[in-house]
């Protein structure tokens, strides 16, 4: 039984003809070229770090690095989401990959000549977290032309777990392939990209519609996002989640640290999570044909505040998994739900710029609730900081039950989409 009203649709782009995603040729070289980016950049992101330590690089090093990486995210993300609309999004992606082939090949080449160079690592790594943020945008658009709306909740939740899986396999593979020879990952990510490059020249996208002059600009989007109550709710309380979610990774990796346990009791723990998130994403498509947004808004909410403060009683690494399995899951789900939404409410030409605000929130949220968590854990113990996330909690899944509950939000969630 589907609960509430159908998801209203926006301009949509010309349809794909209906038939099994299976048998969707674009769509499975869209998917399995964008399944090899995402492994090459699993592969290199845990290198990086790895090769700055190893080859006798300070921590502050190590930390430029990492942060080169993560920049794109605040700074490109709402420019990129204007390009995005204006240029074919096949072409971005396929430069995004050739960029990314030919960075980390470069930094192969490196460190096979034992020519290591901190800023060549750290200019590398800020290209490929900018090519990162462009092709997430264009690829995301992409999907909603070469598959029919019907089928977007099966593709998302495909989507999810290509991301949730790429996570569970792509770190610790990258360790082992880097402690097997350190210009391993990086060759092992280069040839990934070629193939993915060959994958993304077979595919075929319908014309995209011409973006009007007038609403090119980097405001359009965060103009169209704040202009529907509805949508804009949802996000924030996305948004607000992600931040504790980050909090509670962060304190996790303390309270293990805390035990005395090993960092491989961790990564057990963040394994089981990414497992959960797998299952999540299955269960992510099958969900959003039977519910409407906002009702699993308020479950998944409702959810998570009851399953939150378990970790403030127990103890044990297996419990841990066990709560972070259930997390995890909720949360993978919700977001394909979430993706879906989207795609479904927003105009074609408007899906760069939109799909920008969207990633730069919810991104956003995750480093703020990181650099929160750490101050946090200066002041209190890890019990107590899981006792303030709970209650974070809590607070969010009523105002999610106040908003999202209602002919009012029934309402809105009707009239989400423009006329």
């Amino acid at each position: 039984m589907v609960l509430g009203r159908p998801m209203t649709l926006a301009q949509a782009p010309p349809q794909a003809e209906e038939v099994p995603l299976r048998r969707n040729r674009n769509f499975q070289f869209l998917w399995a070229g964008s399944a090899l980016s995402v492994l090459a950049e699993r592969f290199s992101a845990m290198a990086f770090t790895l090769l700055v330590i190893w080859s006798g690089g300070s921590k502050s090093a190590a930390g430029l690095v990492a942060f080169a990486a993560l920049l794109p995210m605040l700074l490109v993300q709402l420019p990129a989401g204007v390009l995005v609309d204006r240029w074919s999004r096949r072409r971005v992606m396929l430069i995004c990959v050739a960029g990314r082939l030919v960075g980390i090949g470069s930094v192969a080449a490196a460190v096979a000549a034992d020519r290591v160079w901190v800023p060549h690592l750290a200019a590398v790594a800020f290209a490929q977290g900018c090519m990162t943020v462009f092709y997430q945008l264009a690829e995301r658009a992409t999907v909603r032309a070469v598959v029919p709306t019907s089928q977007l909740p099966a593709a998302m939740a495909q989507n999810e777990a290509r991301g949730r899986g790429a996570n569970f396999v792509g770190h610790p593979t990258g360790g082992v392939l880097f402690g097997l020879t350190a210009y391993a990952p990086f060759l092992t990510s280069t040839v990934f990209y070629l193939v993915s490059l060959v994958a993304m020249l077979r595919l075929r996208t319908p014309p995209q519609p011409p973006a009007k002059r007038r609403s090119w600009g980097i405001g359009a989007g965060l103009r169209w996002v704040w202009g529907r109550r509805y949508f804009r709710t949802a996000l924030l309380l996305i948004a607000g989640s992600n931040l504790l979610f980050q909090g509670v990774i962060l304190t996790l990796q303390v309270v293990v640290k805390e035990q005395g346990r090993s960092s491989a009791v961790a990564g057990l723990i963040m394994a089981a999570g990414s497992i959960g998130g797998l299952v999540g994403a299955v269960v992510g498509g099958w969900w959003v044909r039977r519910m409407a947004m906002r009702h699993i808004m308020v479950v998944a909410y409702l959810a998570w505040a009851l399953v939150m403060p378990g970790l403030i009683v127990v103890s044990h690494p297996v419990a841990f998994g066990g709560l972070f399995f259930t997390t995890s899951l909720i949360g993978a789900a919700t977001t394909v739900a979430g993706m879906v939404y989207q795609l479904r409410i927003t105009p074609d030409a408007m899906q760069g710029r939109v799909g920008s605000v969207v990633l730069l929130l919810t991104s956003g949220a995750s480093s703020l609730g990181a650099l929160g968590t750490g101050f946090l854990l200066e002041e209190v113990s890890t019990t107590r900081a899981f006792a303030v996330m709970s209650v974070a909690m809590g607070l969010l899944a009523l105002i999610t039950a106040a908003t999202f509950l209602g002919r009012k939000a029934a309402a809105d969630e009707r009239d989400a989409a423009p006329a």
